[in-house]
């Protein structure tokens, strides 16, 4: 039942109530960032709020109340039982449903005719012809696409696998790589999904404090991703051109439970789905990433593999084949936003794992191993900024055992607040 009556009025099912709730959180996360986002999320929220009320301005009570049934249902099938972790919660399923309707979008599909123009990666979309989501239109156009499409969104939905596509967070292992300036590695990627930010040395990244102090990192020659920082600033001098560069990057393996093929075209279609309807820049970021993997052998590089991984459980035997048996340089592990959607319990089995690993594989060889954590607080942890990712190096060298927190960034690093570890970490360098 939606809701029943009480005392003449409607009481609110918990359910929806806290789904909404859910969903209201992440529109105010991504609003300045993906307005098109935020106005599809807000829809939701507006409509679960007050189904009948919206659905009568909207000229089709029995559609809005249907699609909000059908959106409990597939936040509702997500959760697992014992698990919570806030918000986050509902944020995968939200990005399935957001990503399926944004492929209907890309494929020309005539049921989703309307909502062409405001989706900036498509033609429609650009230019004169372009619409904003706050414009008066966008709800009504939005319920009859949904409507039109009807329940075969949802399945889609329940069946689609959103594919990380951020390769702006190749910066998470490339940034700590190089205020070290190591020369070479053997890197590793937990959660990698398609393996794109195995790439990272090849693009180009600035980190801008002011409009003069800057530092850029990376092989990329074009401007491609822009970090505006606050907070610490590391000695920028003294970097030379190759250390700026970022290390050679001997081996390259990612770990995912699915390992996809970037190759097949109609991957490249699903995973193009994946990047915000608004968000033309990353499409473009995305898109030079995938051409950089195609390429890799033309140019001289050590292609990405990607290997069954399913974590907790199976990462001491992912590491094990990862990792060259005789290797000749240091290992750089990192995870970006990998294991946000694990209990408690898992993640602190992973970090368990790892260390473990990665003390007895620096013992044995007398090399070191970086292990870099670029992830959401747990619950109770405080971010400065909703949604926010805490930004953790840890240094393992024989014997030793160092933890160096960066600060925090958002999850697509287009902002970073840095502490004293950044400095500490370049200190490290100059030091050896």
């Amino acid at each position: 039942m939606l809701a029943m009556m009480v005392d003449g009025g409607m009481l609110k099912d918990p359910a929806w109530e806290r789904h909404r709730s859910s969903l209201a959180v992440q529109a105010g996360f991504v609003r300045s960032y993906s307005p098109l986002t935020a106005a599809l999320l807000e829809q939701a929220v507006e409509w679960l709020d007050d189904p009948e009320g919206r659905g009568r301005e909207l000229g089709d009570p029995a559609a809005v109340r249907e699609v909000c049934e059908r959106l409990v249902g597939l936040l509702i099938e997500e959760e697992i039982e014992g698990i919570d972790t806030g918000w986050i919660d509902d944020l995968q399923p939200a990005l399935r449903l957001n990503a399926v309707l944004h492929w209907y979008v890309l494929q020309g599909d005539p049921r989703v005719e309307e909502l062409r123009p405001y989706f900036a990666t498509v033609a429609d979309g650009q230019g004169e012809r372009a619409r904003k989501p706050s414009d008066d239109e966008f709800p009504r156009r939005l319920l009859s696409a949904v409507k039109s499409v009807g329940d075969e969104l949802f399945e889609r939905t329940r069946g689609w696998r959103v594919f990380t596509n951020e390769t702006s967070r190749g910066l998470a292992w490339l940034l700590p790589a190089v205020l070290v300036a190591a020369e070479g590695v053997h890197l590793v990627e937990l959660g990698s999904s398609i393996g794109l930010n195995l790439y990272a040395e090849q693009r180009r990244y600035d980190l801008a404090w002011t409009a003069s102090k800057r530092l850029r990192v990376g092989r990329g020659h074009d401007d491609q991703f822009l970090t505006v920082c606050a907070g610490e600033m590391p000695e920028l001098e003294g970097f030379s051109e190759a250390e700026l560069r970022g290390p050679e990057v001997l081996t390259r393996v990612g770990g995912d439970e699915n390992p996809a093929l970037l190759e097949r075209a109609e991957f490249a279609s699903h995973l193009e789905a994946c990047v915000w309807g608004d968000q033309r820049r990353r499409l473009d970021r995305l898109r030079e990433g995938m051409a950089i993997h195609r390429g890799a052998a033309e140019r001289g590089l050590e292609p990405a593999k990607i290997l069954p991984l399913e974590l907790p459980g199976e990462l001491g035997e992912f590491l094990t084949k990862a990792v060259p048996s005789h290797p000749e340089v240091p290992v750089v592990a990192y995870n970006t936003y990998a294991t946000a959607y694990l209990s408690d319990v898992n993640q602190r089995a992973v970090a368990r794992d790892m260390r473990s690993f990665a003390r007895s594989w620096s013992l044995r060889h007398k090399l070191p191993w970086m292990w870099v954590r670029f992830e959401p607080p747990r619950v109770g942890g405080v971010a400065p900024h909703p949604g926010w990712c805490q930004w953790i190096v840890e240094l393992f060298s024989g014997p030793k055992h160092k933890v160096i927190e960066l600060g925090w960034a958002h999850p697509h690093l287009i902002r970073a607040q840095f502490g004293p570890g950044l400095s500490e970490l370049r200190g490290l360098r100059d030091r050896r």
